[in-house]
C-alpha cells in the first residue's frame, strides 16, 4: 500500500493552515515536506503492483470515520425533548429488514457466483434495495421537523442522507452487474461491490439504533 497519499493529504491540510494563518515556520515545514513528497513518489513509481484493495479498504475507513462523526454528532445533540425523524417501529423499522434481506441475498448472489441463476439472487438485492429506497421518500414525506429546527435534527438528516446515497450508488453498481452481466464485470468487482453493499447494510443498523431508537 502506498502511503503517497495519505502524505498528500496531510501536506495539502498543512498548506491550507499555513496560509490562512500565515505562519512562515509552518510554511518552511510544508517546503521540506514537499521535498519529502517528491522522493517518496520517485520511490512508489519505481514500484508496479495493484493498489486497487487497499484503496478500497481506505474508502471504507473514511466511510467509518465520516458515519462515526456525524453519529457522534447525534448523541451529543440530542435531547430528551427532541422528536424523532420517524418512529422508530414504522418504516425505519421495516427498512431494516429489507436491508438485512438483501444483505443474504447478495451474500448467496456472492457465493453462487458463475451459476446460472445467481443472477434471481442479485435482481433480490436489487428490489429490496429499491423498496428501501421507497421507503426512505415515504419517510422524508411524512416527517414532521425539518433540518433547522435543532442541531440534532440537522445531524439526523444529514446521517440518512448519507446514509440514503450510498444505497443508491450500490443499487447503481448492482444494477450494472445485472445487465452487464457477473463474468464481465468480473468476480474481483463483484466482491468489491458485495462487500460495499455489506458495509452500506451494517451501517443502517448503527444510524436506526442512533438516530430513531436513542
Amino acid at each position: 500500500m502506498s502511503v503517497l497519499p495519505i502524505f498528500s493529504s496531510f501536506l495539502l491540510g498543512s498548506v491550507l493552515v499555513s496560509v490562512f494563518l500565515w505562519n512562515m515556520i509552518l510554511f518552511k515545514f510544508v517546503l521540506v515536506c514537499l521535498i519529502i513528497l517528491l522522493l517518496i513518489y520517485l520511490w512508489d513509481s519505481s514500484y508496479v503492483y495493484s493498489h486497487f484493495e487497499s484503496a478500497f479498504w481506505l474508502f471504507i475507513i473514511s466511510e467509518v470515520i465520516v458515519f462515526g462523526s456525524l453519529l457522534f454528532s447525534c448523541l451529543y445533540f440530542d435531547h430528551w425533548s427532541y422528536v424523532n425523524l420517524s418512529s422508530p417501529l414504522e418504516l425505519p423499522f421495516i427498512g431494516c429488514f429489507l436491508l438485512l434481506g438483501s444483505s443474504v441475498t447478495v451474500t448467496g448472489f456472492h457465493h453462487l457466483f458463475g451459476w446460472q441463476l445467481s443472477s434471481v439472487l442479485l435482481l433480490f438485492t436489487i428490489v429490496l434495495g429499491g423498496l428501501f429506497v421507497c421507503l426512505q421518500f415515504v419517510e422524508m414525506e411524512e416527517v414532521m421537523v425539518n433540518i433547522f429546527d435543532s442541531s440534532f435534527h440537522a445531524s439526523s438528516f444529514c446521517t440518512v442522507g448519507l446514509h440514503f446515497s450510498h444505497v443508491l450508488l450500490g443499487l447503481i453498481g448492482l444494477s450494472t452487474i445485472l445487465l452487464v452481466g457477473y463474468s464481465k464485470f468480473g468476480y474481483y468487482r463483484c466482491t468489491l461491490l458485495t462487500w460495499y453493499w455489506h458495509f452500506v447494510d451494517y451501517v443502517w443498523l448503527f444510524v436506526y439504533t442512533l438516530v430513531y431508537v436513542c
